[in-house]
């Protein structure tokens, strides 16, 4: 919020004034706005030593559920609770609310299901995508689940966050046809709101080494391969993992850790066609010298 007054000041140093709303300029004292409304949680404090810790009430603003966090929670103890529950619930997710909550709902569960380390982050950057599209009248009723399975591919993508795509659409209930149909509909229609960030091939190199039971001098190799071809555009628009199943065995066959394509294709789950058409793109373009 203060970075868009930096420039109406000289210095550039501005102190925002939160007991009275105001943002100051330090240079020429100069009060730029005033009255500013703090959307934060209130501050807490039981005692003279909380007040020092200037601790915030409640969680943060968050993108996994519909209302950012913003809503009352009642305690359902009672009778008379779990009723007032209930109607709070309904107003809460009241007409079109209530696809956007069945799409939130779905990508926690997806996403709570897969164990990965940053699933909190993911969520966040999931549900961002979800907002967007359902503000852009994307997601409809037959579409809602495909829809959902994309916004979790890009956002893994977005976080370099390499995870099966055909683990992520068996969650969702889908076909690996209707995730690509989704993530081209996302791609096409919506306008460049979504940021789309592609996958970095080398993300899959320890995992897909491990499984071959390559040495660390061969993935290293890959890891260097992948890196020159990043460097000369060798690897835009294509996909992360045949990329990197290619530079294994091309690292595999450089340092005598011979593995056959088929052998590769079967415990990376890569098609021989695609290591084969990879393997031709580097190996064309890439200039490596052996010594012998």
């Amino acid at each position: 919020m203060i970075e868009e007054f930096k420039s109406r000041c000289p210095s550039g140093d501005i102190i925002y004034d939160e007991s009275r709303g105001e943002v100051i300029c330090a240079e020429t004292g100069e009060v730029l706005a005033e009255h500013i409304v703090d959307l934060q949680p209130e501050w807490r404090a039981f005692s003279y030593e909380d007040s020092l810790a200037r601790e915030r009430v409640g969680a943060p603003m968050t993108e996994k559920v519909h209302d950012r966090g913003l809503h009352s929670v009642i305690d359902q103890k009672s009778q008379q609770g779990r009723k007032l529950e209930r109607l709070n619930r309904r107003i809460r997710a009241s007409g079109k609310m209530r696809r956007l909550v069945r799409a939130l709902r779905l990508m926690n569960s997806v996403i709570g299901g897969l164990n990965l380390p940053n699933a909190a982050e993911l969520r966040e950057e999931a549900g961002n995508i979800i907002r967007k599209l359902h503000a852009a009248g994307l997601i409809k009723k037959k579409n809602m689940r495909a829809m959902v399975a994309a916004s979790i591919v890009i956002a893994t993508r977005n976080l370099n966050t390499p995870v099966e795509q055909a683990e992520i659409a068996r969650r969702c209930m889908v076909t690996f046809q209707d995730l690509w149909n989704a993530e081209m509909k996302i791609r096409r229609d919506s306008d460049s709101v979504i940021r789309v960030k592609p996958l970095d091939p080398r993300r899959y190199v320890e995992s897909m080494a491990s499984k071959l039971k390559l040495s660390r001098h061969t993935t290293m190799l890959a890891w260097r391969i992948i890196t020159i071809a990043k460097r000369d555009g060798l690897t835009s628009g294509k996909g992360p993992k045949g990329v990197a199943a290619a530079s294994l065995y091309i690292a595999s066959i450089l340092l005598d850790e011979r593995k056959t394509q088929k052998e590769v294709s079967r415990k990376v789950d890569v098609s021989e066609v695609t290591i084969r058409n990879r393997y031709r793109d580097l190996i064309d373009n890439l200039l490596i010298v052996v010594n012998v």
